[in-house]
């Protein structure tokens, strides 16, 4: 069915790329070094299908005529959204603009109704249903011609060789018919149209690059000369076109492109041209590389560059001027490094295209991970112009003629994703003007010859300036903040930014605030960030022995942040040297950062472990838990200097020090330890951890740690029913109120203690109530001496800990209480129980001058 819309001008009918003629000699899948075509296959318009490239048509078993201008306007723009809804109003907005009549959704109604009936009786079937307050248009795949063509140019931007994303890309021109969706009268369906012209543009100019790469420049010059004059500021044609003419041997009309271009830059913009176009211009100048012999042309292999890459300037800024250094000592292999999904392939593919102009002889490219390296020196071979017939058969003798052909050229070569620098060993070249560019997940050291760069994720700018490439930075702008949370919750990486981005902007009316919202739960995260994610977060995993993967899969029952390298020791169920191995196995496959002298997993790598870990049997997880909780212990005894009976302990290879100094680098860990334990369910070793907080802390006049540890604690053995731990716990806490000055606090703590011990049956309250009354006497003898406190001593502590001064005179009838309710008949408790096994307690109060507890800077 075809509209009655009307037939497209002069402005329509300008030439599309499947008008270019080919040369006769060309048949359809001969190899690109014979000038092979990409294979045709317009979409014919008697097809069953939708057609908006061009005229407006629909076909089914008839063709339905639309003559109405606002049936034509919902028709199109249901197509162009197809499977997605078109809300209400923004068909209003496209047929009248901001002031609709009265009867508008009335009317719309109408034109949907109209158009259900034309594509029932054109054997298409109940297309258009009503959803939400909006309509929706069902398409199969590859049913509407924009939707083939997208596809099309997606399949050619992953192809791997040139001559099959010049086949991809042409297949795809060729389904043009014209300007898009012609004569339709709407303001919105215009913006459309011009959005659709502009992806044919730049599909042209990734094709043409692809031809000019296959040595195809004879063929396509004069169509690039054609769209020189129809976009005449878009630079890269004129990079194109200048190409073309050099290597067709036309060096003066090169040159007078360049100045016709500049000219037009300076009168109409005041704006010099670009620096590649100016790069260009000077090698053209400086004979930098003779136009090539009859039938060869260099190649120029590398892949589209990015038309969002954003970033990494003072980087690509270094690699350029390293790649084209012909100095003494100058590096002949540069590597980028970097875990999966940082950008390395991004940044390789920037950096070789600002570099290529001085690598006039050629620039090749290849992936080592999905290529034989034989295989890679042939096709590198014939593309230096090596004929089949002459390329050796085994490697060796493939990287010797690889060497031999080029001395005396300058060709840069860019090898992706190498496992390690052994597999570039026949690439390296010892002519002085060739470099080699290597990308790798694997870690090197820079050495002779060697350069290496190391690729980090984002930082909050760039990634925030990646995103408002991707979404538009007014959008960026308008919600800020859920932008700079967006890039925190994609761990700075690229591939995971990019991923976020890309769903956002398919959805014109989702905000970043949605999106994050969306990407807030941890469990699914990565899901929801595709499956390249989660493969660039764990890549490298599959290959490692069994007691990493396991070790990996454990390390996320630590807190997120860094973590010293005995906590491995303590997780793996291995002795300490084969932990360390498995540890610094994870480390060389990027899976867990170095950070100074401690380790950390990385955001998005620990969510992977996560999922990894609920994997694992339950009596696993809890065993490595608790060897975990142990070596907590283990160190916290040392750095007490003591020995306490109770669980069992973990013993790892490491040495506290100093107690004072352990406490300040560890007691973020030992805090999180505890609130692990109470989560866990493991409510003793929760309560003695908070325990060794309350020793440790309380000597260091750190009392936030001491109080949240020790209530954490006392959540957990609470409902477990552990009287003894409770006792210790409310005793524990009661010292530190009366350190506090809070001394109603202090008594009920107290007296709950020794309700709780002498419900457990194993503490000695004559002891604990001469403990309490000498601790009351000597304070009040303190005081007295002292009323005026003095200074508190200079000296650092933790976040949110703070001293206070020990007035506990005035607690002294809180005591007393608690001391009656001890000895309510007023004999002495029965010290019967003392010999009985205690659990280990806060040493006794020790009451001291406010100047012993330095307060908090």
């Amino acid at each position: 069915m075809q509209t009655t819309v009307p037939t497209p001008g002069a402005a329509a009918l300008r030439a599309v790329p499947d008008a270019v003629p080919e040369p006769a000699s060309v048949t359809t899948g001969a190899s690109p070094r014979a000038g092979g075509s990409a294979t045709r296959n317009p979409r014919n318009d008697a097809e069953p299908g939708f057609r908006v490239l061009g005229l407006l048509q629909v076909h089914g078993r008839e063709p339905v005529v639309v003559t109405a201008r606002r049936q034509q306007v919902v028709l199109a723009l249901l197509l162009l959204n197809g499977n997605r809804v078109v809300p209400l109003e923004v068909l209003l907005d496209a047929l009248w603009g901001a002031a609709p009549p009265a009867t508008a959704r009335a009317q719309v109604q109408t034109c949907v109704s109209a158009l259900r009936r034309a594509l029932a009786k054109a054997g298409l079937g109940e297309r258009i249903s009503a959803r939400g307050s909006g309509y929706c248009l069902d398409l199969a795949p590859g049913e509407l011609d924009l939707h083939a063509f997208e596809a099309l140019v997606a399949r050619g931007r992953a192809a791997r060789r040139p001559e099959d994303a010049r086949a991809a890309f042409r297949e795809a021109l060729a389904l043009w018919r014209g300007e898009p969706l012609t004569g339709i009268d709407s303001g919105v369906v215009r913006a459309h149209q011009v959005r659709i012209a502009e992806r044919r543009v730049e599909v042209l100019e990734d094709c043409l690059d692809a031809e000019l790469e296959l040595g195809l420049h004879r063929e396509v010059v004069g169509e690039i000369s054609v769209l020189t004059e129809e976009y005449p500021l878009r630079e890269r044609f004129v990079l194109q076109l200048m190409t073309a003419l050099h290597r067709c041997g036309r060096r003066v009309e090169a040159l007078s492109a360049y100045r016709a271009v500049r000219r037009r830059f300076v009168d109409e913009l005041g704006l010099e041209p670009g620096a590649a176009l100016r790069e260009l211009h000077q090698d053209i100048l400086a004979g930098s590389g003779e136009a090539p012999a009859a039938g060869w042309a260099p190649p120029r292999m590398l892949p589209a560059r990015l038309p969002y890459f954003t970033g990494h300037e003072r980087l690509l800024a270094g690699l350029r001027r390293g790649l084209a250094d012909d100095g003494p000592g100058a590096a002949v292999v540069t590597v980028l490094s970097g875990r999966g999904g940082v950008g390395k392939s991004a940044v390789a593919a920037e950096a070789a295209h600002r570099a290529a102009p001085a690598f006039p002889d050629g620039v090749l490219y290849a992936r080592l991970a999905d290529e034989d390296a034989a295989d890679v020196l042939a096709r590198f071979l014939h593309a230096l112009g090596v004929p089949a017939a002459e390329i050796p058969e085994e490697l060796d003798g493939r990287a010797a003629l690889y060497r031999s052909v080029l001395a005396g050229r300058r060709v840069l070569t860019v090898l992706e994703d190498a496992a390690s620098l052994s597999r570039v060993t026949p690439f390296v070249a010892d002519a002085r003007g060739c470099r080699l560019l290597v990308t790798t997940h694997a870690r090197v050291a820079s050495r002779p010859g060697v350069t290496v760069a190391e690729l980090d994720v984002l930082d909050g700018a760039e990634g925030v300036e990646l995103l408002s490439a991707l979404v538009g930075e007014d959008r960026v702008t308008a919600e800020l903040s859920d932008a700079v949370e967006l890039v925190e919750l994609c761990g700075g990486l690229p591939l995971a930014v990019t991923g976020a981005a890309t769903h956002v902007a398919a959805r014109p009316g989702r905000t970043l605030a949605q999106a994050v919202a969306r990407l807030r739960s941890e469990d699914d995260r990565l899901g929801r960030l595709g499956a390249g994610v989660r493969d660039a977060a764990g890549r490298g995993l599959g290959d490692l022995p069994g007691p990493a993967r396991e070790l990996f899969a454990r390390l996320a029952l630590l807190p997120a942040g860094s973590w010293p390298g005995w906590s491995a020791t303590a997780l793996a169920d291995v002795g300490p040297a084969e932990a360390a191995d498995a540890l610094e196995a994870l480390v060389d496959a990027r899976l867990v950062d170095v950070a100074g002298t401690r380790y950390r997993l990385p955001p998005l790598t620990r969510l992977l472990a996560l999922e990894l870990l609920a994997a694992q049997p339950l009596p696993d997880r809890a065993a490595a838990s608790r060897r975990l909780f142990g070596a907590w212990l283990h160190l916290a005894d040392q750095a007490r200097g003591v020995a306490v009976e109770g669980l069992p302990r973990t013993p790892v290879p490491a040495v506290p020090g100093d107690p004072r100094t352990w406490y300040d680098r560890e007691h973020t860990g030992l805090l999180a330890a505890v609130r692990q334990a109470a989560d866990a369910g493991e409510p003793r070793y929760c309560a003695e951890l908070a325990l060794a907080v309350a020793d440790l802390a309380g000597e260091r006049g750190w009392y936030a740690d001491w109080r949240e540890s020790g209530e954490t604690a006392l959540s957990a053995v609470v409902p477990a029913g552990d009287r003894r731990a409770e006792a210790a716990l409310e005793r524990s806490l009661g010292e530190l109120a009366v350190r506090e000055s809070r001394f109603a606090d202090a008594a009920g703590r107290i007296t709950r203690a020794l309700t709780a011990g002498e419900q457990a049956g194993g503490l000695s309250w004559d002891e604990l109530v001469r403990e309490v009354l000498a601790g009351v006497g000597r304070a009040r003898a303190s005081v007295a001496v002292d009323s005026a406190l003095p200074a508190p001593v200079p000296g650092g502590s933790a976040e949110g800990n703070r001293t206070a001064s020990p007035r506990v005179a005035l607690g002294r009838n809180q005591y007393d209480l608690a001391a009656d309710r001890a000895q309510g008949d007023g004999a002495p408790r029965s010290t019967g129980r003392a010999g009985h096994r205690r659990l280990p307690r806060p040493r006794p109060i020790s009451w001291r001058r406010e100047s012993d507890y330095p307060e908090e800077a």
